[in-house]
Formats: C-alpha cells, sequence, structure tokens
C-alpha cells in the first residue's frame, strides 16, 4: 500500500496541478486524498484505476475549496464538469518530467527549487530533504513554504519548457535525481541503511528525463552514475547489515546488467568536448 501511494503521488499532483494551477492547494488535496485511500483502501480494496481514484478524489476537495472562491468558483466548476468518472491523467512520463521542470522554476533560487521537487516528485519528507541539504528541519520548512508561495505568485503554467528554459532548469532537475538516488543509497535517517525504492525512483526519473533529451550527454552521464553505483547493491552489507567496504565486497554479487548499461552509456557521451560532472563520476564509477 505504501509503495503504491508513493509512486501514484507525483502523478496525482502533476493531475491536479495541470487542472487548477495552484501547487500548494493541489498538494494539500493530494494529502488529503492519500489519507482518504490509506483508510480506505484496506477495507474496501485496491481500486482498478488508483491514480484515477485519487485524482478524483483531490479534484473534489479542489471543488469543495473553489466554492468559497466566489471569484474562482466559474472556471473550477467548468474544468470539473467531466467528473462524472474518475478521470485518466495524462501520460505518466509526460507529467511528471512536467512537475520537476515546474518545481525548478526561475525565480526560485537552486536550493528552494531543489528542495521542492524532492518533497513533490521524490516524495521524500522535510525532515529527510533537511538533513541533505545539512540545516534544520524547520529552517527547510519555511524554504518550502516560500517555494510554494513564489510558484502561486508567479501563476506557472503546468507544461514542458521550451527553447532556452531547458537549459535553465536542467541542472537543478538532474542535482534533485542525483539527490533522491544519494538518499536512497545511504540514507540520511532512519532504521535502514539504505532505502532501494528511492533509488529506483530516481533511476526511473532520470529514465524519463533521458526519454526527452535522447542527446543531452550530462542526462546519459548522470543515468549511468546511478546504474554503475547501483549495481554494486548486493554487496554492499554483509549479513548483519553492516557496510562492507569497497575492496572487501564480493563482486560476484555486483549486478552485470546495470554495470553493462552504464558503461555503454557513458561510452557515448566520452566524444565530446567537455565532460559534465555526472559523466566525470560516471567514468570514476566505471
Amino acid at each position: 500500500m505504501e509503495d503504491l501511494l508513493r509512486d501514484a503521488a507525483p502523478q496525482v499532483l502533476a493531475a491536479v496541478v495541470r487542472r487548477f494551477r495552484r501547487f500548494a492547494d493541489s498538494e494539500d488535496a493530494v494529502q488529503e486524498a492519500m489519507i482518504a485511500a490509506a483508510e480506505q483502501w484496506p477495507a474496501d480494496g485496491v481500486p482498478d484505476n488508483p491514480v484515477g481514484w485519487l485524482v478524483h478524489v483531490a479534484s473534489r476537495r479542489m471543488t469543495d475549496r473553489a466554492r468559497s472562491e466566489t471569484a474562482r468558483r466559474r472556471r473550477e466548476e467548468a474544468a470539473l464538469a467531466q467528473d462524472g468518472v474518475p478521470p485518466e491523467p495524462a501520460a505518466e512520463h509526460d507529467d511528471t518530467l512536467a512537475l520537476m521542470f515546474m518545481c525548478c522554476h526561475p525565480e526560485l533560487t537552486a536550493p528552494s527549487a531543489i528542495a521542492l521537487t524532492l518533497r513533490a516528485v521524490g516524495g521524500l519528507t522535510t525532515g529527510e530533504i533537511a538533513r541533505a541539504f545539512l540545516v534544520p528541519e524547520a529552517t527547510m520548512a519555511q524554504r518550502i513554504s516560500r517555494a510554494k508561495r513564489t510558484l502561486s505568485d508567479a501563476d506557472e503554467p503546468f507544461r514542458m519548457p521550451a527553447g532556452a528554459e531547458w537549459d535553465e532548469r536542467l541542472r537543478s532537475v538532474l542535482h534533485v535525481l542525483y539527490l533522491i538516488f544519494n538518499e536512497g543509497y545511504l540514507a540520511s535517517g532512519g532504521p535502514a541503511l539504505a532505502r532501494s525504492e528511492l533509488s529506483n525512483d530516481a533511476i526511473r526519473l532520470a529514465r524519463t528525463v533521458r526519454l526527452a533529451l535522447p542527446d543531452h550527454a550530462e542526462v546519459a552521464g548522470l543515468l549511468a552514475l546511478m546504474l554503475l553505483t547501483d549495481a554494486r547493491r548486493p554487496a554492499r552489507t554483509d549479513a548483519g547489515g553492516s557496510l562492507v567496504p569497497l575492496a572487501e565486497q564480493d563482486r560476484t554479487l555486483w549486478r552485470r546488467e546495470p554495470i553493462a548499461e552504464g558503461v555503454a552509456l557513458l561510452a557515448a557521451t566520452l566524444d565530446g568536448a567537455a565532460l559534465g560532472e555526472y559523466q566525470l563520476q560516471a567514468a570514476i564509477a566505471a
């Protein structure tokens, strides 16, 4: 249940933001829908279309709020005119990627954009993000709240960036994915040494970015770095859960398929005039 809701969260948030264009309110509505699912699904069963169910409930929450806002009422009710059937969101990869770029708005500082995206797309808690940035949790909570207000004031459209906007936001998007992967590979808190669901999600999102930018060397470099690093995961701990130094790891446990894919990705990017930071780290990992 927890994995299903976590995987669905960015898709649901993207669909609701696309419809209502109000990031902070949409996030609150999605959280309420997640709570409703956690309470109802164990008893009633998981619906055939979990994402559609969550979008439908979150949209209803948004409608309830819209009814108290006279200036917005007509627009919101028109947007929900087709709500008789749980709506199907747009393609998962497109919506998730658009949500990432939306969170990396040019009016946000890079740390704020990264923190907001880690929260909205990566599913990290405020405490986890604070530890990744080495700041108090209260400071990070304020930073995320300010970022949401900035998006609201800017009336940021839910769409994929065009032209020069790609370069303006891509660096922050890649940094976000890098931090999500790091938090998954070596957790900053909690009882577990690693959180494989986060590192797996970072790899999935990096593949999504690469589909959109297949010729971008640093995107390929980041994906290669993740694959090469994650391939060693089965050998990183002993039977008691303690870390095993790299030189002492049983290399027969390393997963060969992601190693081969990572090396191939990296090799295809090394012909460029300059190498980026992720390509260089991937080369070291290789």
